[in-house]
């Protein structure tokens, strides 16, 4: 009761071991669980025929799917849907601002060089930039009756939906 499918059992001494005699049948039982829902703790009584019985203890916890990189991802680099892949982790050690979906990956870049198989925060991407800071740019004004076009310069980087700054070449007025 009050354990879900999507959680794991992670034991309080991960060091013990349970020996079956090899004429034994290879069983398991478990006697005496207490569960607290609250903490999610539990203690139970293992054993296996041939064996001492063995108080054991740990946790119940949610785990969560998350995408990450399957491979070292560069500065600028194009995040791809093949460079993704998903691990299991506790819920309990996810922060708030990890990546916890794929879309929020495909598409963009690293800010600086991500390593492989790391939770990703979305501070770490952005993005792509595609207007650098310097370069020339077309500025276009539409209306039904006429169309002006005129060169400018881009004050800032700026990626696609972004709003940014231009100054025009001719008038040196900042856009």
């Amino acid at each position: 009761k009050g354990v879900e499918s999507d959680m794991t059992v992670a034991l309080s001494n991960r060091s013990m071991r349970l020996y079956v005699p090899t004429s034994a049948d290879a069983s398991v039982l478990v006697e005496n669980v207490s569960y607290d829902e609250r903490t999610r703790r539990f203690s139970a009584y293992v054993s296996t025929p041939g064996s001492k019985v063995v108080r054991v203890t740990g946790r119940v916890q949610r785990m969560l799917n998350l995408p990450v990189l399957n491979r070292r991802v560069l500065k600028n680099e194009m995040i791809r849907a093949e460079d993704v892949k998903w691990i299991r982790t506790p819920s309990d050690r996810v922060q708030q601002d990890i990546v916890m979906h794929i879309d929020d990956l495909v598409g963009k870049t690293p800010k600086r060089g991500l390593r492989a198989g790391s939770p990703i925060r979305s501070s770490d991407v952005r993005r792509p930039i595609l207007i650098k800071k310097g370069s020339l740019v077309t500025m276009i004004l539409k209306t039904p009756l006429m169309t002006l076009t005129s060169q400018g310069k881009a004050v800032e980087n700026g990626s696609d939906g972004d709003v940014i700054r231009i100054t025009n070449t001719q008038s040196n007025k900042i856009v």
